[in-house]
């Protein structure tokens, strides 16, 4: 049969978690025995962690209303960035004076903070994502195809959109009411940085911004105005609430209430998004000679630049990396932001796994360990980097949840990961070592067909085949579809469906296992857009082939060799836009040295061993039918220690195959 071998450790976080609820001890976890992640970096940066309000979207696997999270957090961290809650959509009122109304979730959010000592970055004032709509919109009602929207996705209709003006006193409205609510409610030595915009970029431009709502009405200077509100506001109100925070405003420094204003972006560690970040925040004259707009904030011997006018204090680098990418790229950016702003934040951490075999947690550990003795590093040479903040708190509730790109399982058992951030701290030898791999390479063979299993129907679940969501920014959603399939004879047929916002969002399928290896790989592709890439991800990527989509399935098929040694090796598909697309029938067939492509299709229709997931195909003969059970589908092997366990299942159902789809 052809094997898929996976970590059973990547998803037992979950069951212990349950295990523990389910006992109703919420407080299992001694989380006093953790090392202080905020003491240990306390020399070189804060160390924060985002998090979210169970009352928020009702959702009992966040943080804030979990004594056991809160407690973790308050005792690891001490710095903490609301991941939605303080996000315009949710804080927007067209209906109020200042167009502001709190979210009564992110009021909770910064008095937790207050309670127990920790500091906050504000996150965020101006997004083209996650805003209402109406903000931009005739009577605050937006309009998509004559039909009022609230999305902040949709294509608004060009006589439903306000004037230039209009939304420039929308934008400062909306940046003042925000500011004077943190300091009227004693909020503004816990917020000590605010992210002003966020991800307004966009390399493919020639000026490199981003052709949201804001850009489209404004103009690109919409990004000096929201710097020049967000410096304006903090001065008015620091000097207002001067007394509630016990200082003086005419003698006293106001400095500790008054937070620095962050530009935050995704990918900024790519030269040439970099590149285009660098010049729109500090050499871009948006007000040459102060001839535009003139503030008593403005640096008089400003050159009308956001940075060189003072309106902007740093940049923030979100940092949704895997364990395979090259540290030093993201060093060199780094080092180029230090060198042109007062500081650098990298505000949203997480390295997703590369694997999902057995060494699944050492590679992701290595790289946690190697990227914060690199940290040390630029910061002991000079480097402006003042905080760190890594986007969750447990695997579960990430938003990269299938990469398990975070510190702790879900259950709040430290992973490797923050051993090694530990290590790091206290320059220490990273000593986790591989484990040796016991599972046997065979063919594979994946379908997304329905299976009975145990008298129940059940639908593939992408992870636990190997397929994750590829991407550094906004990854795609993967999901099943129904009645679009390309396998033959499917009673209903399903196959994977890819749906994304952005081209750099798409899936790919873990090879690492077949390394030292050729293989032959046939995948079946359906979309909108007008081209498809196949590519190889492993140390760099490697486009194998590009072909024209067809009306319906279209097929790839190349033959791979993966080097002996590689640490990890994924098979991506992706196309020429951001249509959502379709995926059907994976087949990786082992190849004999100097075997063609035509040779390896002729084996695998012909090897009595291959198989995959979904639908049946023919038994050997003489053997009896059987019906997989759970322990039949999967195969799980983790050794550590000198401790073999050979856990799970063989996975496997037969197939009938011929036909073939920056968080945040």
């Amino acid at each position: 049969m052809a094997f898929l071998i996976l970590a059973e450790n990547i998803f037992s976080g979950g069951e212990r978690m349950a295990e523990a609820a389910e006992a109703g001890n919420e407080d299992y976890v001694d989380t006093n025995g953790y090392e202080q992640l905020d003491e240990l970096y306390q020399n070189y940066f804060k160390f924060g962690v985002a998090c979210e309000a169970i009352d928020h979207w009702n959702d009992f696997g966040k943080e804030i209303g979990n004594p056991a999270k809160e407690k973790l957090i308050s005792t690891v961290f001490n710095s903490i960035t609301c991941g939605n809650e303080m996000k315009p959509a949710y804080n927007f009122d067209p209906e109020s004076e200042n167009l502001f109304a709190i979210d009564p979730a992110a009021e909770e959010m910064l008095d937790f903070a207050v309670e127990n000592d920790l500091k906050m970055r504000g996150h965020v004032l101006i997004w083209h994502s996650q805003v209402d709509p109406s903000i931009f919109a005739v009577d605050y009602k937006a309009f998509s195809d004559g039909k009022q929207t609230f999305s902040d996705a949709a294509a608004l209709d060009e006589d439903c959109l306000v004037d230039r003006e209009t939304l420039l006193a929308r934008m400062k409205n909306y940046i003042y009411g925000m500011m004077e609510y943190t300091y009227k409610n004693g909020y503004a030595e816990t917020i000590y940085a605010w992210d002003v915009v966020n991800e307004a970029a966009d390399e493919s431009m020639e000026d490199g911004l981003r052709r949201s709502y804001w850009y489209r009405i404004i103009g690109p200077d919409y990004l000096y105005y929201a710097f020049l509100y967000a410096r304006e506001a903090e001065n008015l109100y620091a000097k207002q609430y001067a007394d509630q925070y016990g200082l003086n405003a005419e003698t006293d420094d106001l400095s500790g209430i008054m937070p620095k204003l962050f530009y935050n972006d995704y990918n900024e560690w790519f030269a040439l998004r970099s590149d285009k970040i660098v010049d729109f925040l500090t050499k871009e004259k948006w007000n040459e000679n102060h001839e535009k707009v003139t503030s008593d904030v403005i640096a008089q011997d400003g050159d009308g630049t956001i940075y060189g006018d003072g309106l902007l204090d740093g940049i923030g680098m979100q940092g949704h990396l895997n364990d395979t990418q090259d540290i030093e790229e993201y060093m060199t950016a780094l080092e180029k932001y230090s060198a042109v702003v007062d500081e650098v934040h990298i505000t949203e951490l997480d390295v997703g796994c590369s694997r999902t075999d057995e060494n699944v947690w050492y590679y992701q550990a290595k790289f946690y360990y190697d990227f914060f003795s690199r940290l040390i590093e630029e910061v002991e040479k000079g480097v402006k980097l003042t905080s760190v903040t890594v986007w969750g708190l447990t695997d579960d509730a990430s938003w990269r949840q299938d990469a398990n790109p975070l510190l702790f399982y879900g259950d709040l058992e430290k992973k490797p990961a923050f051993d090694a951030v530990v290590l790091a701290a206290k320059g220490e030898e990273f000593t986790m070592t591989l484990a040796e791999t016991l599972q046997e390479v065979k063919d594979l063979l994946i379908t997304f067909e329905p299976y009975k299993e145990g008298g129940t129907t059940k639908t593939v679940v992408p992870k636990e085949v190997g397929i994750l969501g590829r991407g550094t920014g906004h990854q795609a959603s993967l999901s099943l579809a129904a009645k679009i399939n390309h396998t033959k004879d499917a009673a209903i047929g399903y196959s994977l469906k890819v749906t994304r916002k952005e081209q750099d969002a798409s899936m790919k399928l873990d090879l690492s296992r077949y390394a030292g290896k050729t293989v032959a790989v046939t995948v079946y592709v359906m979309t909108e857009d007008q081209k498809i890439i196949m590519g190889m991800e492993t140390a760099s990527d490697e486009v194998l082939l590009e072909k024209d989509a067809l009306e319906e399935w279209t097929e790839l098929s190349a033959d791979v060799t993966i080097p002996e040694g590689t640490a990890a090796a994924f098979l991506y598909i992706e196309t020429d836009g951001s249509a959502d697309f379709y995926v059907d029938d994976i087949s990786v067939v082992c190849k004999e040295a100097g075997e063609s492509l035509d040779g390896a299709e002729e084996k695998k229709t012909t090897e009595s061993e291959a198989a995959g997931t979904g639908a049946s195909q023919s038994e050997k003969p003489d053997e009896p039918e059987k019906e997989p059970t759970a322990k039949s589908r999967n195969i799980a092997v983790w050794v550590t220690g000198g401790l073999v366990f050979a856990v799970g299942v063989i996975g496997f159902l037969l197939v009938n195959r011929k036909k073939n789809g920056k968080e945040e």
